[in-house]
């Protein structure tokens, strides 16, 4: 299997602005499409900026990828991704993609406690005065036969978590109580 830097490589060969960057710089000009030429060279016909290697657009997102699902990373932090790939690597707005990929990570939205105004803070309950006054109501069903019954209602008193199991008969449609 071709590693990640191989495959860079090779695109970053096949790249037109690479090309580019590289017919520019044989000409002596200081930039090129808001990229300061300045720390640029050329070996081996791949473009390295910094001593870093120039990603193309394709691989982007695929590099990114790469670095953020490390084990060790655990999806935590955008920062630590972003110097994993500034000391090989560099491509313009390294910051912005890399900030946009995470926010767009499945797996952290998933996991992030939602912080929208819908969510507002929560409330008490009523505080109950009398018992039995609030109750509620739980079946356990599909229970072996036993009794004539295979079903357990629960009703319990939220105020003295006391408790009244009645047994039940079910079927596919409906539960019945005696």
């Amino acid at each position: 299997m071709i590693s990640i830097q191989n495959q860079i490589i090779v695109k970053n060969q096949m790249n037109q602005l690479c090309f580019n960057i590289q017919i520019i710089m044989k000409q002596n000009r200081k930039t090129c499409q808001d990229i300061d030429l300045d720390n640029c060279k050329v070996l081996d016909e791949v473009l390295w900026k910094d001593d870093r290697l120039w990603v193309s657009q394709s691989m982007i997102i695929l590099l990114i990828r790469k670095a953020y699902d490390l084990s060790i990373n655990d999806h935590s932090d955008m920062n630590w991704t972003l110097n994993l790939l500034r000391q090989s690597y560099c491509w313009l707005k390294m910051r912005m993609m890399i900030k946009h990929y995470i926010q767009n990570c499945y797996v952290c939205c998933k996991s992030k406690a939602s912080r929208d105004w819908i969510n507002e803070l929560l409330k008490s309950l009523l505080i109950l005065k009398q018992q039995w006054q609030n109750i509620s109501l739980d079946f356990i069903i599909n229970l072996s036969e036993s009794d004539e019954s295979n079903a357990i209602l629960t009703v319990i008193d939220r105020l003295s978590k006391k408790r009244h199991y009645i047994s039940c008969w079910s079927d596919d449609k409906e539960i019945f109580a005696e």
